[in-house]
């Protein structure tokens, strides 16, 4: 017996609405990348990703991780049901930063393994006070004899910078600035000096110059350097 085409469609209709249809959960986000465009070095970076659950089964968050310890996640609830909003609270430290970044968070659902959602910062941080070098390396030097090294500090930012304090916590060293006030654009060099003594094998310390910079007021630079024998 053949059945005909409307019996063959009618039938399969009626097929269709005997299976349920499997509830899932979907969060359509407003927007999954964000680009934080120029932020000054030591500024933090935060932004709200939001989102609505446009499935049709609640939506539980189990974890947001983030590809690296500079970024901060939080959810405003974990378990979304269908048709509401939710939001993710990102933050970056830049302070470690220079140049092009990009940082991602990644946001679990259920049990899944995999990250269901992965979300996007971006950006470039730019230095306000530049140093050079980053790094003071003394190389081979003789006790009681006087090395020098000269560092260069340059204002990149748009707002006048002052140098609030130079120090070391190495003893026989020593550090001066020819200027303390840089304008924008402005340079100054400085000069550390070191006398070892004959007890010290290796030197190794750090130069912290302090200011009033908006972004990172405090730079770090190793001190490094051997003894003749």
């Amino acid at each position: 017996m053949k059945l005909g085409f409307s019996m063959v469609t009618m039938l399969a209709a009626l097929l269709s609405l005997t299976v349920p249809a499997l509830a899932d959960p979907q969060f359509t986000f407003d927007k999954n990348v964000y680009d934080f465009n120029i932020v000054i070095q030591g500024k933090p970076v935060e932004h709200s990703f939001t989102f609505r659950n446009t499935g049709n089964a609640p939506g539980t968050i189990t974890r947001v991780a983030s590809s690296c310890g500079c970024t901060v996640a939080n959810i405003s609830d974990k378990v979304i049901a269908p048709g509401k909003t939710g939001t993710i609270k990102t933050s970056f430290d830049s302070s470690d930063f220079t140049g092009p970044v990009t940082k991602e968070v990644f946001v679990y659902l259920g049990n899944q393994q995999k990250p269901a959602y992965i979300l996007t910062m971006k950006g470039v941080v730019v230095e306000e006070l530049v140093i050079t070098p980053r790094q003071i390396n003394l190389g081979s030097v003789k006790a009681g004899v006087r090395k020098d090294v000269t560092l260069n500090i340059e204002n990149k930012g748009k707002k006048k910078i002052t140098i609030t304090s130079l120090k070391t916590e190495l003893p026989q060293a020593n550090i001066d600035c020819r200027k303390k006030v840089l304008k924008p654009g402005k340079k100054t060099s400085c000069t550390f000096s070191v006398k070892p003594r004959g007890d010290n094998r290796f030197i190794n310390g750090y130069l912290t110059i302090s200011t009033n910079s908006q972004g990172k007021s405090e730079k770090t630079i190793p001190i490094f350097g051997v003894l003749q024998k």
